[in-house]
């Protein structure tokens, strides 16, 4: 680098040295593509531009200045959250909910506070419409009624519609794989039937060590992955505290209020004493 420097006391990185007629020069540097035989550009530094002597050549950018007014600047600042990370980091909806809270709230660190706070109440409302489903699914469920084909046997099997259709007849030394509905009924499952199948649909499983596999209710207060997000919400809003000098009361209270709202009361976030604070409502 020193020997770049000597030759221009701007020189960077990118800029190679190159002998040309036994003098060294420092050239472009820019990596070419493949399909251009790959390599480096050899063309002096600077060729072409404002800027000779330094810098990318005319053919590799080095005219590029890059946006200079207010709103070509602002337009760029979308390219990372529209094309970069965060349109892979969330998804349509949520970034539907982000966009929403960033009209409401100047930008900093809120950016990052509104981002996690969209993804999290995207993720509750998700598992919570999921337990919705299933709940209704298992309150409107009807009896179903089947008849082994087997003239031999003739035996009658009755299933709840949601569980999983006999693939032959259970009955001792039958076997008949041809089984016909005959019958269907209202099953009245009551509402604590309901919750009890949304409970098991929306378990999640994982591997909890030595002993072996374990499960968690998701959006409730054993998710583990809203637990981590939780807990990062509150160093945010702790640090965004900080550093504007603000009580931070007015963020949490409206943030708590939505995380109330799309967890139907069970989990808030706070960061007095605690990282985080979780509270579940009475059950009604």
């Amino acid at each position: 680098m020193n020997a770049k420097r000597q030759l221009h006391k701007k020189a960077d990185e990118k800029n190679r040295l190159e002998s040309r007629r036994g003098k060294t020069v420092l050239c472009c540097g820019a990596n070419k593509p493949i399909k251009k035989g790959g390599g480096f550009c050899k063309a002096l530094a600077g060729t072409g531009t404002d800027h000779p002597g330094y810098g990318r050549c005319k053919y590799c950018g080095g005219m590029n200045t890059g946006p200079k007014t207010a709103a070509g600047k602002a337009a760029v600042s979308q390219n990372a959250r529209k094309h970069g990370f965060y349109s892979k980091a969330i998804s349509p909806e949520e970034r539907e909910v982000y966009e929403e809270q960033l009209e409401e709230a100047s930008l900093g660190l809120q950016h990052e506070i509104y981002m996690l706070k969209a993804k999290i109440l995207v993720y509750l409302s998700r598992w919570r419409r999921r337990w919705d489903r299933f709940y209704k699914a298992k309150l409107a469920e009807e009896y179903v009624k089947y008849k082994c084909m087997n003239p031999d046997c003739g035996a009658v099997h009755v299933y709840g519609e949601l569980e999983v259709k006999p693939g032959y007849c259970i009955s001792a030394k039958c076997g008949e794989k041809h089984l016909e509905e005959v019958e269907r009924w209202v099953a009245e499952r009551t509402p604590v039937e309901a919750e009890e199948y949304a409970d098991r649909q929306t378990k999640v499983y994982f591997t909890d060590g030595e002993n072996g596999r374990s499960y968690y209710h998701a959006g409730s207060l054993e998710d583990r992955t809203l637990d981590r997000a939780l807990n990062t919400l509150g160093r945010l809003i702790e640090k965004h505290a900080r550093l504007t000098q603000d009580s931070g009361d007015d963020l949490l209270t409206s943030i708590n209020k939505e995380l109330q709202a799309a967890s139907q009361g069970k989990v808030s976030v706070s960061w007095g004493g605690k990282p985080q604070a979780r509270t579940e409502s009475p059950a009604e």
